[in-house]
């Protein structure tokens, strides 16, 4: 295939920052091998009292409020000379400052795990007030409103779900087909955001990303509310997935498919009610879920419906050797650098074997025939550009609606950096505008 990241690699010019980069790279290196040591003695005590004894609300204050006060020293001192390319928001600049050493520091799972543990502290209701507009109720139910979402740094109340499926109706697998598992395999578990009184006729499933080495609901309370409210007030469900290595990508399809069954058939929810939404690896899994509905209609009669539509935000569909962006890109995305790369990728290879297999497994080289609409969201900068341009040309060319947006210059899953960078909003307001259609 064509190497579309020729198209955009032209107009990328850091040189004036590379000069500094190269300069202090050394020294910061030193300094951060020796923080690794550090933290590797002190890092669990530290983060269990971060995240279990420190409220919710003043760490998102605190991270807040240190970044009001390092936008304008940034903007002072450095201004727009660090991001890729000087158009982009004097935000974006501040944000590449912040995170571009991160690729100097080792990466472990269990780090990647914490910090996407954290994603709700970056996203309180406050930073969204201009964005989402109140969900309207009803006067006579607002007694029995739900209002334990404080606890949760949200507004609208989070149900702990915990199911035992009796039956899973749809084949997944790559090692083999299954349509049911073991007793502990059947239960469905994640996060449940009822935004009003009432449940909503329409739902996001909401599947993370991490690279299927790490992610949790509970990290993603905060960013998903938030996209279901811009969406007129959606209720969302989160589902937990089993993660790599401990698990294979075939368990985390099935854990999906099977939080997918929980809404049709345990909750009422009608197919054409429902959007997924998946983010990164999540959007590979979302497309693999969305293949495997269409081919049970096809060839198996199911009586599973397929949803409204699908929602990929900078979608990993290929899992084959990284080549083009996912191999250029690492050198100045701000998500997957260097160190997540070399962390991460290896287990693609440990977990799925050979080539043929990962190919298998890869959502991109499967049949797009009978999907729903998608909408695409992607960086032309980011490490999984070429999958996500890719993967839309083919979908198209079997039939599918897609609808693609594209932004200059930005990092993987940008959208998610809303409440710090204007493009990361822009992103939000095109996923959600594209699905109050749906």
């Amino acid at each position: 295939p064509v190497d579309l990241t020729e198209l955009t690699r032209r107009d990328v010019n850091t040189a004036e920052l590379s000069v500094v980069k190269r300069a202090i790279r050394v020294p910061v290196r030193i300094m951060l091998h020796i923080l690794d040591r550090f933290l590797s003695y002190v890092e669990n005590p530290l983060f269990r009292f971060w995240s279990r004894r420190v409220p919710l609300k003043f760490r998102q204050k605190l991270t807040f409020v240190a970044w009001t006060i390092y936008l304008p020293i940034h903007k002072a001192l450095i201004g727009r000379r660090s991001g890729l390319h000087p158009s982009v928001s004097l935000e974006y600049h501040a944000l590449t400052s912040m995170m571009w050493w991160g690729r100097l520091f080792p990466i472990t799972i269990k780090r990647i795990r914490m910090c996407l543990s954290q994603l709700h502290v970056c996203h309180p209701s406050w930073a969204y007030k201009d964005m989402i507009k109140p969900v309207s109720t009803d006067d006579k139910h607002t007694s029995n409103k739900p209002n334990n979402g404080e606890n949760h740094g949200i507004s609208g109340h989070v149900t702990e779900v915990y199911h035992q499926m009796k039956m899973k109706r749809t084949l997944t697998g790559f090692r083999e087909s299954v349509r049911n598992g073991t007793y502990d395999e059947m239960i469905v578990t994640g996060q449940y955001i009822q935004q009003s009184t009432r449940p909503s006729e329409k739902v996001i499933l909401w599947i993370y990303g991490g690279a299927f080495l790490a992610g949790d609901s509970k990290g993603n309370l905060g960013i998903a509310e938030k996209v279901g409210l811009m969406c007129g007030g959606r209720d969302c469900f989160i589902p937990d997935y089993r993660l790599v290595p401990e698990y294979h990508l075939d368990d985390a399809l099935f854990d999906i498919t099977l939080a997918y069954e929980y809404l049709l058939f345990e909750r009422g929810i009608r197919p054409e009610n429902v959007i997924l939404l998946g983010i990164s690896s999540g959007g590979g899994l979302v497309t693999l879920l969305l293949q495997a509905l269409a081919e049970a209609l096809q060839k198996y009669e199911s009586n599973v419906e397929l949803p409204a539509g699908g929602v990929l935000v900078g979608p990993f569909v290929d899992y084959c050797t990284p080549k083009g962006s996912m191999d250029a890109y690492i050198k100045h995305d701000l998500i997957v650098n260097q160190s997540v790369f070399d962390e991460g990728i290896p287990y693609l290879e440990v977990v799925l074997g050979s080539h043929e297999n990962r190919v298998e497994a890869s959502p991109i080289y499967r049949n797009f025939i009978g999907l729903p609409p998608l909408c695409i969201c992607v960086s032309e900068h980011e490490v999984v550009y070429d999958q996500a341009m890719i993967l839309a040309q083919r979908a198209k060319n079997q039939g599918v609606d897609v609808t693609v947006g594209t932004w200059k210059y930005m990092c993987h899953i940008f959208p998610f950096f809303a409440p710090f960078i204007p493009e990361g909003m822009e992103g939000l307001e095109f996923i959600c505008n594209w699905m109050r259609d749906y």
